[in-house]
């Protein structure tokens, strides 16, 4: 039997260790099935009051529905609990089978780190598992990766990430996928769109962020220069070994809320160096 090396027990324990403590941190906001039920909420809203985001100051902070309307316009599809959970779970296999695939078993080591985020996200029912399996198609497919990035935008991300990348990439013909789909799923939503930037520029709720973890809670200028620094890396060594993370690490920075939870992005960042299909 082949005798297992002490120095990788150590860097496994370690990394679970600190998924584990990052589980213990967010245990507050962990409610099974909660994310799910404000899904529910927003669509019931959306379809008998043609508003996903009435009453969202009369919830908890962390239940609030903050998306574009997309997400509570499809939830009729996937309204079951069973079917949701189903999908979440599949797109939570998705980027680890990748890993595995692509860099051994050491791969799995990150989902062991953010064992916490992810797992909270899980079990609240969040679409954060959608969004990484999402992005993990996009520097491996460039049509594919483009939808998908588009659509992943349409759930938590800014447009202006996919052009970034693809810019700094010079794939013009994978940015012109990404922004027609962009384009497509913004008629769809075009009747529940006025609401959702009413939502954001007259409701202070929309853009709350929790003190201390996020880069916007540290204010001016710390958040729009941790922009501007990750945006010129992320477009200048687009083409790199780090390119893609460097373009996840952008996303993390660049999000407005809650960064401890969103570190979850980073399983969508593939082996370096992948070429795109």
């Amino acid at each position: 039997m082949r005798r297992v090396d002490p120095r990788w027990v150590l860097i496994v324990a370690l990394y679970a260790a600190a998924g584990l403590a990052m589980a213990w941190f967010l245990v507050d906001s962990t409610a099974i099935g909660a994310d799910l039920a404000t899904y529910q909420r927003a669509s019931r809203n959306l379809w008998e009051h043609g508003n996903p985001y009435l009453g969202a100051a009369d919830v908890g902070a962390d239940f609030r529905y903050r998306y574009p309307p997309l997400l509570a316009m499809l939830w009729p599809l996937l309204a079951l609990p069973a079917v949701w959970f189903a999908l979440i779970a599949a797109c939570t296999a998705f980027p680890i089978w990748l890993a595995i695939r692509e860099r051994g078993w050491v791969g799995v080591l990150p989902a062991l780190l953010l064992i916490g985020p992810w797992g909270q996200q899980l079990l609240n029912g969040n679409a954060q598992a959608i969004v990484i399996a999402l992005l993990a198609i996009v520097p491996i497919h460039a049509r594919a990766g483009a939808v998908g990035l588009a659509v992943a935008t349409m759930l938590k991300l800014h447009p202006v990430i996919g052009i970034i990348w693809y810019a700094g990439r010079r794939q013009w013909s994978s940015l012109a996928w990404f922004a027609g789909a962009t384009a497509f799923l913004l008629l769809i939503q075009a009747p529940w769109l006025g609401a959702f930037l009413d939502y954001y520029l007259t409701d202070a709720t929309a853009t709350d962020t929790v003190a201390g973890l996020s880069l916007r809670a540290f204010g001016t200028p710390v958040w729009p220069l941790g922009i501007a620094v990750f945006t010129y890396l992320a477009w200048r060594h687009a083409n790199g070994r780090w390119g893609w993370m460097l373009n996840v690490i952008l996303q993390l920075v660049a999000l407005p809320r809650v960064l401890l939870v969103n570190l979850a992005l980073l399983l969508a960042a593939p082996l370096p160096g992948r070429r795109t299909r």
